[in-house]
């Protein structure tokens, strides 16, 4: 089986989901898919605290995203979606300066020099989820499935505890959403799918 990267920064902890930007986990996979990790790393390193010349990304104007309306004779920019300035200042840039890595499920200790535990890095990238099961529960953090149906009829376990899934929190942040919508502003398209996403470009763009 081929081995699965995380795109994270070490320090502010923080990581990108690949499969969410229209691309896989392998390397090659990033690599070849478009927007993806490369666009993120461009938005999220960019050291730019400020709008300073053509073909910079949106912050306090708009030339790009999808949004845009153009005035007549081109002298202003178009209107502007309600948070977004909101949303490229928070991401664009949010890396610049920091240690950022691509880090492996088969990743082991050592292979990033000065960095500890390495070998656990991709498992901080995602919750874990876990199905708990106990018949003769305690306190409230089990439930009682009350209302379960089954091929439209009351459920066996209807009125007893039942499992339910469990899910611990990523140890780092996830700010690919984000991202996301830097990227869907300015290339004027959209992600669509679950899972492994698609982006689909807006047909008046193209």
């Amino acid at each position: 089986m081929g081995q699965y990267w995380m795109v994270v920064n070490l320090d502010k902890k923080e990581f990108v989901d690949p499969s969410k930007l229209g691309s896989g986990l392998k390397l090659w996979e990033q690599l070849a898919n478009h927007p993806g990790t490369g666009a993120a790393l461009v938005i999220l390193c960019a050291a730019m605290p400020e709008t300073r010349g053509g073909g910079d990304f949106d912050l306090d104007s708009n030339w790009h995203g999808p949004e845009r309306v153009f005035p007549q004779h081109n002298t202003s920019p178009g209107p502007m979606p309600e948070d977004y300035q909101e949303i490229a200042k928070r991401t664009i840039g949010r890396w610049s300066g920091n240690r950022i890595a691509l880090v492996g499920d088969y990743a082991e200790d050592g292979d990033i020099e000065g960095v500890e535990d390495v070998s656990k890095l991709y498992g901080y990238c995602g919750g874990e989820s876990k199905e708990v099961y106990n018949s003769d529960p305690v306190g409230a953090s089990y439930r009682i499935a009350v209302n379960a149906v089954q091929d439209g009829k009351p459920h066996p376990n209807r009125g007893k505890y039942v499992h339910y899934v469990e899910v611990e929190p990523s140890v780092f942040k996830d700010v690919t959403d984000d991202v996301c919508k830097v990227i869907e502003h300015e290339l004027n398209g959209k992600f669509v799918g679950d899972g492994w996403r698609e982006f689909k470009y807006d047909k008046a763009s193209k």
